[in-house]
């Protein structure tokens, strides 16, 4: 299977990233994207195939690979918690996605949470 070279998020994960954005905690949609990828790692690893994970909608922003992994960490990361794969880069869409979605439910249900209590 060949990787992605762009990350288009879904509509819905793409506006959760922007009301984040809007708090003044995060720089751009992608650092709050990447949050949402560690927020699913920590909070939701065991319950997450991140290759099982097909995101359904893909009207959100879409970010070419070097604006989302510039240094490559990001893939050996993946690679390294998901050796099966050598596909990080849809791994890293699931991820994102489903984590701002999850972000997303916290939202709807308590408001704006802070960014400390995501981490906890």
């Amino acid at each position: 299977m060949t990787d992605l070279v762009n990350i288009r998020l879904s509509k819905e994960s793409n506006d959760i990233a922007e009301a984040l954005v809007a708090t003044g905690k995060f720089e751009n949609v992608i650092t709050a994207a990447k949050f949402a990828l560690a927020y699913a790692l920590k909070n939701h690893f065991e319950e997450f195939d991140p290759s099982k994970y097909a995101v359904a909608d893909s009207g959100g922003n879409n970010y070419n690979i070097g604006t989302v992994d510039k240094d490559g960490q990001l893939s050996q990361l993946l690679r390294a918690i998901y050796p099966e794969t050598d596909t990080p880069y849809i791994y890293a869409r699931a991820l994102m996605v489903f984590g701002l979605l999850k972000i997303g439910e916290v939202i709807e249900t308590d408001g704006m949470p802070t960014i400390s209590s995501l981490c906890e």
